[in-house]
């Protein structure tokens, strides 16, 4: 840990006033996620602690029962700052378990891509290339729509988290698959590799002990921006309302509900958890853009 915290990356970390209050705040956000259970006031997903008659109450306003809550209450009478808290953990465990399965997928067709070349990598590219050709959140739509098709509504509702995953993921795997393909196709020439494979190592141990620790950087730069594009992405799928469901909260789906209210005056539903997605996203883009620099060779100087 202390040979990590004093080398370059680190140094230039220390040094940048913005990458640092990028990451804090995606700490900060991280861990009120992860805590919901014990910061929340309520449980969210429980219906006996939403109180109808407590519905559309503004901040600060007191219940009917002398319940306080700080930042209103939502059209079923959930206690806002709960269903945030709530929904910041969903968003944030879809966004990361997204981008995970996308970069495991990308990163390995990217190996065999790049290594093996020929028939396999002009498969993956040509695939890759046909998904290029449509935006994500369309990938993502026809994977939920195909879904809600095949199962039965409970069963969806139930699978709803993990098909939300798997639909965010496979419209992102292509830039690791191709960026990863990119980087072998340098790395296999290099002498190390050669010598590998002169002392017979094999394969998959040349891939993953050698190769695949020297293509990492440019990955975990690509995984730390497509979080905030992940988590976008389920809060638009959630906000069109083919995401999760109204009774497990998000923040795509608090702005959603909201947003019907907005005229109404209840500003508050919607633009709260708005104004948390913009932090989130914003935090997790701007930490990432300083990560893409500070591994840059060209912009390290």
């Amino acid at each position: 840990m202390g040979h990590w915290w004093q080398g370059d990356l680190a140094y230039r970390f220390r040094r940048s006033p913005v990458a640092i209050l990028a990451a804090l705040v995606g700490l900060a956000l991280l861990v009120a996620a992860m805590g919901a259970p014990v910061l929340a006031p309520y449980d969210a997903f429980d219906p006996a602690a939403a109180n109808a008659a407590d519905a559309r109450l503004p901040p600060g306003v007191e219940g009917m029962f002398g319940d306080v809550y700080l930042l209103g209450t939502d059209p079923q009478g959930r206690d806002m700052l709960s269903a945030m808290l709530y929904g910041l953990r969903t968003s944030l465990v879809v966004g990361l378990a997204s981008v995970a399965a996308a970069a495991l997928a990308g990163v390995l067709l990217g190996l065999i891509a790049g290594y093996f070349g020929g028939v396999l990598d002009a498969f993956i590219m040509r695939a890759a290339d046909v998904q290029l050709s449509f935006p994500a959140i369309l990938i993502a739509l026809l994977i939920d729509g195909v879904a809600r098709t095949a199962m039965p509504q409970e069963l969806h509702a139930e699978l709803a988290v993990p098909i939300l995953i798997a639909a965010i993921a496979a419209s992102f795997w292509v830039q690791y698959a191709r960026t990863v393909r990119g980087l072998v196709l340098v790395e296999r020439g290099r002498d190390y590799v050669l010598a590998a494979k002169v002392t017979g190592v094999s394969t998959p141990r040349i891939l993953i002990s050698h190769i695949l620790p020297n293509v990492l950087g440019p990955v975990l730069v690509i995984a730390t921006i497509n979080l905030a594009l992940a988590i976008l992405t389920e809060s638009t799928l959630s906000f069109l309302g083919v995401g999760l469901p109204s009774t497990q909260p998000s923040l795509g789906s608090l702005v959603r509900i909201g947003n019907e209210f907005v005229f109404s005056g209840d500003w508050w539903i919607s633009a709260l958890p708005g104004l948390l997605l913009v932090l989130l996203s914003l935090s997790v883009n701007v930490f990432g853009d300083w990560l893409r620099d500070a591994l840059n060779p060209k912009l390290a100087s």
